[in-house]
């Protein structure tokens, strides 16, 4: 039999199988994601104790199968890690729903995921402390995506390089170009044959500040118009090869372009 193993795991996505188990897709510190399925979980109070939910932190305990991708889940224990309370209130719960969704789109199994691991335990700490915003969103996104190679910059010019601070026209719109994750300043937009979205001065501003922000501090902070969250969207929907079905639930909750 398979060696027992353990990591610190987050829950993703979870589906009732058969009569009593569960098939749970979790985002785990140390072997990237992983689909196990709990036998009798929706059953089992010692072993599980309704700790194979969505948003549960858990001492992840599992064995491989020698054929199949499922591993088999044992146990699952609270530990001393963090546990996310977001149950409480909608707008962390839209929000909370979103980061899961969008962290199992930007992973993959067998592949190491140790940093979205850290940056979703820190997201959603920092969402069940304070407020769902906007601006933790945003800051949320631009650190995913990031962390999966796709970092997208906002405080200089893609051609030129010209920081928008020190800019002489830093004050004038510039033009996010999805295919070149970034942005062009007014002056070298005519020499980019790509189409753009015009970014007001201030969105992409916020967006630059957003980006290297702790997540615990971004909720507080001023996020991007409905421009800025145009441009995140549109360079989301070009990485992501499927619809994220959070969306439409969250944009219910929290209007794209305002704070709270």
């Amino acid at each position: 039999m398979p060696a027992e193993e353990a990591t610190p795991a987050i829950v993703l996505r979870t589906r009732d199988y058969l009569e009593s188990d569960r098939i749970v897709t979790l985002l785990t510190e140390q072997m990237g994601k992983l689909g196990g399925i709990a036998k009798g979980a929706k059953a089992s109070r010692r072993r599980f104790e309704h700790r194979l939910e969505p948003f549960s932190h858990v001492m992840l305990y599992f064995r491989r199968r020698p054929h199949g991708q499922l591993v088999f889940i044992t146990r699952a224990e609270a530990a001393d890690l963090q546990p996310f309370r977001l149950e409480d209130d909608l707008g962390r719960l839209a929000l909370g729903t979103y980061m899961l969704e969008l962290a199992e789109a930007l992973t993959s199994e067998d592949a190491e995921a140790s940093g979205a691991y850290h940056l979703l335990a820190e997201a959603l700490a920092a969402l069940g402390a304070g407020e769902a915003t906007t601006a933790l969103r945003q800051a949320y996104e631009l650190r995913m995506f990031r962390w999966a190679g796709f970092g997208m910059q906002f405080d200089r010019c893609r051609v030129c390089a010209e920081s928008q601070a020190e800019s002489q026209v830093g004050s004038a719109a510039v033009y996010f170009i999805i295919g070149r994750g970034g942005i062009v300043c007014a002056r070298c937009r005519e020499s980019v044959p790509e189409g753009g979205i015009r970014l007001g001065a201030a969105s992409a501003a916020a967006l630059a500040e957003l980006g290297r922000m702790p997540l615990a501090t971004a909720a507080a902070a001023t996020a991007a118009g409905a421009d800025g969250a145009l441009a995140i969207a549109r360079f989301i929907a070009s990485v992501v090869d499927r619809k994220l079905r959070s969306v439409e639930f969250l944009e219910s909750v929290i209007a794209p372009a305002t704070r709270a």
